[in-house]
């Protein structure tokens, strides 16, 4: 029995014989092919048959009788108006699931954790319509009529047929080769149908959604009742999506108005045992943000529950995003410190696709000049920020005249949550080199994005009412 993938290449060969724009090799390999199988004959000939039939108009064919006898190309091409309009529910017809009602099959699965889904996770299960929901890391369907999704944690996808599913909430990436034309993804706001493409659908469940073409051709139909809209490469359409992943809390401006911090921001010293002692960005004068060039004097960053970070590609410079984390160590004032240790929480950002992210390195550095330490969480900005000149070539890194890297740490592609820890001796020399006892470190990634809308990486801060602020343990004498 044919494979629909087989079926829909067929189909796409009929449509373009009948047009006249196989080449003479492509002829010859159709023929080929065709020779030696009754089965692709026999669908081919339905599929020629079909065609004729469904795009032959009785009142046209009235007015042809009178006229010289036209040829078969000539007639075709007649037809082919019709069909291109029809082709795609052809092929509906035409495409069958597998015998055991499948359409689709999970063909890769990285650093996958999954929760609730009503379908096989293992990688290679082939799927039939129903539920996947994904909580960690990155996994790639290939439904039957050959379009391709990229799943990015965290996602719900309910998978319907070969050519339709639904994006109930989360990120994906979709490939479209020619033969799955029309190939839809439904949201609860929206429908976005793909003409053969790569683009990035991201929604939720409130209706806010956002597209990103990054390849040929998209429509995008919102229920709304307004006429759908036609994207083509690089452009897009957000409807709420950035804004409220930008916002996540509905950030108010009053102070007075914030919640008081939770049990995940201690605003004393822990003891952790063993000598360990921790304090984060919400102890004493501590305190973190984020700079991105572009925003002129926005400087609303220091209130957000995440600090952003990305290295973003040569077209859009103003992308770049660094963090910074301030920790006041006046309580180990007079005591050296044995050993160190910087706890970081990673968070979804929601914010980009990490297809176009590989595993990323991410460098910690500590700001040298002393002066520096007594910035301004709610004034911070790409202009006055410590360590860092605006016109700076590596607008991604913190100047190296300023600033001593402390070291590294790495997320593979498609993780968004669990922590990440940076110990050493490099770290301990810092702190206790210091001397107004207030640290400032920078946070940045070194990997840059392979496209455009690459993922903006997160983590939590001392603002985040549900994880644990940038943390840091030391163990002393």
């Amino acid at each position: 029995m044919m494979k629909p993938a087989d079926q829909f290449r067929l189909l796409e060969l009929s449509e373009r014989y009948a047009d006249e724009k196989l080449s003479a090799d492509e002829v010859r390999a159709l023929e080929d092919e065709l020779r030696g199988s009754a089965e692709a004959r026999a669908f081919f000939a339905q599929a020629l048959h079909q065609r004729a039939e469904l795009c032959f108009d009785d009142s046209l064919h009235t007015q042809e009788i009178a006229k010289p006898v036209k040829t078969k190309a000539v007639w075709w091409r007649y037809a082919a108006t019709a069909a291109a309009a029809a082709c795609v529910t052809f092929g509906l017809f035409w495409l069958q699931s597998g015998e055991d009602g499948t359409v689709a099959t999970l063909i890769r699965s990285q650093q996958c954790q999954w929760a609730g889904s009503s379908l096989p996770t293992v990688e290679g299960a082939r799927l039939k319509p129903g539920m996947l929901d994904l909580i960690e890391g990155l996994a790639v369907l290939r439904f039957d009529s050959g379009a391709e999704l990229v799943l990015e944690a965290p996602a719900t996808v309910e998978v319907l047929d070969a050519m339709n599913c639904r994006l109930r909430r989360g990120t994906l990436v979709a490939e479209v080769p020619p033969q799955a034309k029309g190939f839809s993804i439904d949201t609860k706001e929206a429908k976005v149908i793909d003409w053969g493409t790569k683009f990035g659908l991201s929604a939720d469940d409130d209706g806010k959604y956002m597209v990103r073409v990054i390849e040929g051709l998209v429509e995008v139909d919102d229920k709304d009742g307004s006429a759908s809209k036609k994207l083509e490469k690089g452009e897009g359409v957000d409807r709420g999506w950035s804004k409220h992943q930008l916002h996540p809390g509905g950030l108010n401006s009053n102070d007075d108005d914030l919640p008081e911090p939770s049990r995940w921001q201690p605003r004393t010293v822990i003891d952790a045992g063993d000598g360990w002692q921790a304090i984060t960005t919400a102890f004493g004068r501590g305190k973190d943000s984020y700079i991105q060039p572009g925003r002129g004097l926005r400087t609303d960053f220091g209130k957000h529950p995440f600090l952003r970070v990305k290295r973003s590609g040569e077209p859009k410079p103003d992308l770049n995003r660094k963090g910074y984390m301030a920790f006041d160590l006046s309580k180990f004032s007079g005591r050296t410190i044995e050993d160190a240790e910087l706890v970081l929480t990673i968070e979804p950002s929601e914010l980009g696709f990490a297809s176009f992210v590989p595993d990323a390195t991410f460098a910690v550095y500590g700001v040298t000049d002393e002066g520096a330490d007594a910035w301004d969480e709610d004034e911070l900005t790409w202009k006055d920020a410590p360590a860092h000149d605006p016109e700076q070539a590596e607008r991604h890194l913190p100047l190296a005249s300023k600033a001593k890297l402390l070291g590294k740490f790495e997320i593979a592609q498609g993780i968004n949550r669990g922590t990440r820890k940076l110990r050493g001796k490099e770290l301990t020399d810092f702190l206790n080199a210091d001397t107004n006892k207030m640290v400032t470190l920078v946070i940045c990634r070194e990997t840059a994005e392979t496209a455009d809308s690459g993922l903006v990486h997160a983590f939590a801060t001392k603002e985040n009412d549900t994880r644990s602020a940038p943390m840091l343990r030391v163990k002393v004498r």
